[in-house]
């Protein structure tokens, strides 16, 4: 294409020269554009056909807006008379830079041309020991001011500078384990799919981590890369290069090839198109084999903060202990004692460590169909679990707590429910109460599988209002009467009520919460509804396209509190993988090779996690759907074998697998991390806001970046729906017997280090780094 140019300028040049009769022998070879003008303009010259023209004033051309940034990502390495401040830019060659105190006054300025991310900022005049701002604008090119507060040390013999616009008191920089306080440390691969599709690698950069993906470019000309790495999506044409990573926490890599003019990942269709051609089959492009999510999930190894000093950071969301390179279940053997209030209820086996020791490390019920069960001795043990109310019932479907029998009947009811499974349709009030009579009520927390399969039926249908009522009593009998917590949970999810994906508007959703539940619209669990009996709600956590899972946690928020102001309490069933596109090899390593197996992803880490930790925070049970348990051996199931073996040094997919179960022991799923991450998210429950369970509730001032402070709006959940639609993150506290326990969160966050002032309920300020849009929690 160059040469092309080239050759069509020369002959454009050429057919000048001809109007003037002039000679002009091209050279052998073609240097350049600049090189050929030059050359052709001299040849002219020399012949009398062209002059040079008048000299013109040379004339300063208009600055245009820097491509990118420069925006300050940290400021380190900080004296009296130096600092290095980390930017990220794109065609910025010349940096004003400007030092001001809390008051807004500039104290020093200058400019810098910066030839890498760290430029070392001087200045003559010594800084007293303080708070101050550092605010970076491109000189070359316009910007706007990208602000970051820092703190000049006391040195020996210094006096400390009040901020000349006083905060309610003095801040305490509250250190921790986010970047700028601890180094980076050892990256550690939770799990992860082929090194073809993304392979990534970090390197410490002046306190953060700089990630490359080495992968080889291999989109197609109508797609691009979208990169979602936590709550952060990044859209690029080549694969990912420096991209900035703060915090210490579990996180993930999600990658794929989606097509240029597409806004969501959702828009890339399943194999079904419709929605006004919402769904697009070719929206996306896959890798080789057939994958479409290539994902990494990782940490980083640092010291254990305990999360309880008041100069301590953010508790670590992972144990010391935790080394996930055996790829098995291992959060018993790592956890400490740990005990939830009264009233929560965490679900998980107890295989293989033994029923006391899960109970010990948190949790407070055991699933029915993994009890342990002995036939030999009568089942004395279970018998004593359910009696205790240790127990839940497994969410068994409807035809087996109602005793249904299919009769062969074909067809269905204009409502939809089967006429094989209800040959008269729902049951009468009188069978209703039969059949609650004869349910099984061993279990203290009993959640169903109603609304799934050919035997489901209508939740607003009658006869489940004479059921619960009947059910209920039967509980208040067995469990009640001997103080013993309970819970009845129609179904494990539910479509209905309010939600913050109708997108009606923040006002809409604030006026639920000055409504009585008598006030709202009528639901099946409104006051005289069907299911008004039962005592809980669940959420179930599916998510399927990812890039529209990134405000879940805060649509969590906003259910289980809606759950709360109905009159019920609200738990979480979680499954842990994106629910689409089950084609993306997960590696699974032996000693003497690799096996990739095909699965859906896993979700990011820091979802994960939110979600275990806000389903007690505001509500009361959490649940993994499907969580795996730590196994002997990783020998996979032969009926479910798909994916590719690669023998050591093979470089092609071979046969002769032999990691096979053999009908003996028990099955490996594969490894991702996912109920460890569960157990991550009860423990930092446990450690921070389960410490101050009942306490007094509020939301937090607070400021990021030395930007403006937020105060927040104390009524019911309105700060989580204002930080739902600005864009932003909140801070709520809980303060019981001196102890106050609080949180950051904001689902919109990059993973750059920012500093986060909290102003805490006894008017004391806090300073921390925060980095991603995941859970900062701490207790002090």
């Amino acid at each position: 294409m160059k040469r092309l140019f080239l050759l069509t300028l020369l002959a454009l040049w050429q057919l000048s020269a001809s109007a003037q009769n002039l000679t002009i022998t091209l050279p052998d070879t073609l240097v350049g554009k600049e090189w050929v003008k030059n050359y052709v303009r001299s040849v002219l010259k020399d012949q009398g056909g062209v002059k040079d023209p008048d000299p013109v004033e040379p004339t300063t051309p208009a600055k245009e807006p820097c491509k990118t940034g420069p925006t300050l990502n940290g400021v380190y390495n900080v004296t009296d008379r130096s600092l290095i401040g980390q930017f990220h830019g794109e065609k910025v060659f010349e940096i004003s830079w400007t030092i001001k105190d809390l008051a807004g006054n500039t104290l020093r300025s200058g400019s810098v041309s910066p030839n890498n991310a760290q430029p070392l900022i001087r200045f003559d005049q010594p800084l007293l020991a303080g708070n101050y701002t550092l605010i970076y604008e491109g000189k070359n090119c316009i910007s706007q001011p990208s602000p970051f507060g820092f703190t000049v040390p006391k040195q020996s013999g210094d006096v400390v500078i009040p901020p000349t616009k006083p905060d309610p008191k003095p801040p305490v920089d509250g250190g921790g384990t986010a970047p700028g306080t601890t180094a980076p440390g050892q990256l550690v691969t939770i799990a992860k799919g082929m090194d073809e599709h993304m392979k990534l690698t970090a390197r410490d950069s002046a306190g953060v981590r700089l990630v490359s993906d080495l992968s080889a470019d291999d989109r197609g000309d109508r797609y691009n890369y979208r990169y979602l790495i936590g709550s952060d999506i990044v859209t690029q044409d080549k694969p990912l290069k420096n991209y900035v990573l703060a915090g210490n926490n579990p996180i993930g890599f999600l990658k794929m090839k989606l097509r240029k003019d597409l806004n969501t990942i959702n828009q890339w269709g399943t194999g079904q198109e419709g929605n006004n051609g919402y769904y697009q089959l070719d929206g996306g492009e896959s890798f080789s084999h057939n994958t479409s999510y290539p994902f990494h999930t990782f940490f980083a190894k640092t010291a254990q903060d305990p999360g309880s000093p008041a100069a301590a950071g953010f508790l670590n969301h992972v144990p010391q202990g935790y080394d996930p390179s055996g790829q098995q279940v291992q959060w018993a053997d790592i956890a400490e004692d740990l005990q939830l209030p009264t009233g929560h209820f965490w679900i998980n086996g107890w295989k293989p460590w033994g029923v006391d020791k899960v109970f010990a490390k948190g949790v407070t019920h055991l699933p029915h169909l993994s009890l342990p069960w002995n036939e030999a001795d009568g089942n004395k043990q279970v018998v004593e679990l359910k009696n205790a109310g240790k127990t839940y019932n497994d969410v068994p479907r409807l035809e087996a707590f109602l005793g249904l029998h299919p009769t062969g009947a074909e067809g269905l009811w204009p409502d939809g429910t089967s006429k094989s499974w209800w040959p008269n349709g729902a049951l009468d009030r009188e069978t209703s109460i039969q059949k609650a009579d004869q349910a099984d009520v061993s279990d203290a927390i009993w959640i169903g599988e109603t609304s799934e399969n050919v035997s489901w039926q209508r939740d607003d249908a009658d006869m489940w209002r004479h059921f619960y009522a009947r059910l209920r009593q039967r509980y208040d009998e067995r469990f009640k009467s001997r103080g013993i917590p309970y819970e009845i949970c129609h179904n494990y999810f539910w479509l209905g009520g309010e939600s913050l994906v109708h997108n009606k508007g923040a006002d809409y959703y604030k006026g639920i919460f000055r409504r009585t539940p008598e006030q709202l619209p009528q639901t099946v669990y409104s006051p005289g509804g069907t299911l008004f009996s039962t005592t809980m709600i669940v959420e179930a956590v599916y998510l399927n396209a990812p890039d529209l899972t990134l405000r879940q946690p805060l649509e969590l928020i906003f259910r289980l509190a809606y759950f709360k102001h109905l009159g019920y309490n609200a738990g979480v069933f979680l499954f842990g993988q994106y629910e689409t596109r089950p084609n993306n090899k997960h590696e699974i390593r032996y000693d003497d090779g690799t096996y990739f197996r095909n699965d859906k992803a896993p979700i990011d880490p820091g979802t994960h996690i939110a979600n275990g930790f806000l389903s007690q925070v505001y509500g009361n049970l959490f649940c993994e759907w499907g969580g795996s348990t730590k196994v002997d051996s990783k020998n996979l199931d032969y009926r479910f074998l798909n994916g590719d073996w690669y023998p050591t040094g093979s470089t092609t997919p071979q046969g002769g697998f032999s990691h096979l179960w053999k009908h003996d022991g028990e099955i490996y799923f594969g490894y991702t991390g996912s109920t460890d991450l569960s157990y991550f998210g009860q423990r930092l429950y446990a450690l921070t806001f389960g410490k101050t369970a009942g306490g007094h509730r509020q939301y937090l001032r607070f400021r990021v970046d030395g930007g403006s402070w937020i105060t927040p709006d104390q009524t019911a959940i309105n700060e989580v729906i204002d930080a739902y639609y600005e864009k932003r993150g909140f801070v709520l506290s809980e303060t019981k017997n001196g102890a106050t326990a609080w949180f950051y969160m904001n689902r919109y966050a990059d993973n750059k280090p920012h500093t986060l002032e909290v102003e805490l309920p006894n008017g004391q300020i806090v300073k921390n780094t925060v980095a991603g849009g995941g859970i900062h929690a701490k207790i002090q």
